[in-house]
């Protein structure tokens, strides 16, 4: 039984669009899901959009925004019962894409976020 934390909340349109791109990538395979997928996309140089949910850890959220090198994140606009419901995992709080087309769709929704300066010199 889902809890209220676990309930996934009333999406706008903006949401709706992020979650389709990001279903559409897990369908192609393109999408990395998880810490350990996120973290071997990037070391794989790769440069993917991170998308983080906003009610994951505060340790969590600033390790993920240190990561580099990335495009670009994602941040604060879903929570982690809306992604994993809409991927098929549960407690899913970071996933990445790299491919081309669904990062150019993500830039388009104008949702990616630039990394920080600091975090190339912070790792």
């Amino acid at each position: 039984m889902q809890g209220p934390k676990d309930t996934p909340s009333k999406l706008g349109p903006t949401e709706e669009s992020i979650l389709g791109l990001l279903g559409l990538a897990r369908r192609a395979g393109k999408l990395a899901m998880g810490a350990s997928a996120v973290e071997n996309l990037v070391r794989s140089g790769q440069r993917p959009v991170v998308v983080l949910v906003r009610d994951g850890s505060p340790n969590q959220r600033r390790r993920w925004l240190n990561l580099h090198p990335v495009r670009g994140f994602v941040n604060d606009r879903l929570n982690r019962a809306d992604l994993g419901q809409r991927l098929g995992r549960s407690d899913l709080t970071i996933v990445a894409v790299a491919e081309r087309g669904f990062v150019r769709g993500l830039m388009e929704l104008g949702v990616v976020a630039e990394p920080r300066e600091d975090s190339a010199t912070s790792r």
